[in-house]
């Protein structure tokens, strides 16, 4: 980043180990971009500095830094921590012990969650089915979408479980990538992301044990765990921003002072949002749900309007495929399709809105 900027992306928090961190983003980010290196690469050796399980309880407010500063250097590195981070958060708010491989990032943790969260919204069904075989349970169905779906990892994922007296209800299931029954079709040649190991799920006849079930009170569950799985994708989206912002400034001379009332109506928001996370990673889990959600959605918009400011006023240079301006768009345009998409979080806010006043 230009030491020349007359803005400089600031640590949402600090902490000991923040220059590892963003060096070794940096280091890394091209590599990544073009899916010649895995974003875990950078995030074993956090995990070798405990980096990866950060505010389980209490505040977030370290773990969301982390996310943020990472994001400044490589949204894809920053994303895959998101999703690992948000199965060791499920783990833990159902009671159930982290593996060491999650703790220390040998065995990334894949969250193919969309599906209860969509369904929680009325917007979409659970696809994946629990149901019994002889004396054990077997999962079935595909799931569309998720990322970190490495062969050494976990995945946390919801099903429909066919009860032994015939009831269904929703149950949340933790099983091994390469279980038995798991196949996984990549997601490949993406605008960015390509080396996050998206992929679709398909389950046939996939055997799990009792005790995978991690919890069979799914609203309790989605209740509790989305304060920290929303902050954390809004950590990245303000990281992603303020990277945008900074190459901005730098640029913002000349005949690109046109640009200045555009750039500090952005920057006067990205103040506002940052603002916003801060206050809310002090206690992630006991949000109102408009508020993460409203956040959420407040990050991602503004993520994309720093890198549009950002193409115009970089200019010709920005437009080159592999330059760090090109890689910051392609990675903001993820966002409106990333579960919770925008639609999504239109659609819930409408509806929290209407409930409110009534109509």
């Amino acid at each position: 980043m230009s030491t020349d900027s007359l803005f400089a992306v600031a640590p949402l928090v600090d902490y000991p180990q923040r220059e590892q961190v963003i060096t070794a983003a940096a280091a890394n980010a091209k590599a990544v971009d073009v899916n010649d290196e895995s974003p875990f690469a950078v995030l074993r050796s956090l995990g070798q500095e405990g980096l990866l399980t950060l505010g389980l309880d209490g505040s977030l407010a370290q773990q969301a830094a982390v996310v943020h500063d990472l994001a400044t250097e490589c949204t894809a590195t920053a994303f895959s921590l998101w999703a690992h981070r948000s199965s060791v958060e499920y783990l833990h708010a159902t009671g159930h012990d982290l593996p060491q491989g999650m703790v220390d990032g040998s065995q990334p943790g894949s969250t193919a969650m969309a599906p209860a969260f969509k369904a929680s919204a009325g917007i979409g069904e659970i696809p994946v089915t629990l149901t019994r075989a002889g004396d054990g349970w077997v999962l079935n169905g595909v799931i569309p979408w998720a990322s970190n779906l490495y062969p050494e990892g976990w995945v946390v994922l919801p099903a429909v479980r066919t009860n032994d007296d015939g009831v269904t209800q929703p149950v949340i299931v933790l099983t091994r990538t390469a279980a038995e029954g798991i196949s996984v079709r990549p997601l490949q040649d993406l605008m960015a992301l390509d080396s996050t190991a998206s992929g679709i799920l398909k389950f046939q006849d996939s055997p799990v044990a009792d005790d995978a079930v991690l919890t069979d009170d799914v609203p309790t569950f989605l209740a509790t765990v989305r304060g920290p799985f929303l902050l954390l994708q809004a950590a990245f989206c303000v990281g992603l921003s303020g990277a945008a912002l900074e190459s901005a400034d730098a640029a913002l001379t000349g005949v690109l002072e046109v640009f200045r009332p555009e750039r500090d109506a952005v920057m006067a928001e990205y103040q506002r949002v940052r603002s916003t996370l801060l206050t809310y990673v002090e206690t992630p889990r006991d949000l109102p749900f408009k508020d993460v959600l409203q956040l959420r959605l407040d990050a991602a918009v503004l993520t994309g309007e720093a890198t549009r400011l950002e193409s115009k006023v970089v200019g010709g240079k920005g437009y080159a495929l592999r330059s760090a301006t090109a890689r910051r768009a392609r990675e903001a345009a993820f966002l409106p399709v990333q579960s919770p998409t925008e639609s999504h979080l239109r659609h819930v806010l409408a509806q929290l809105a209407s409930q409110e006043t009534g109509a």
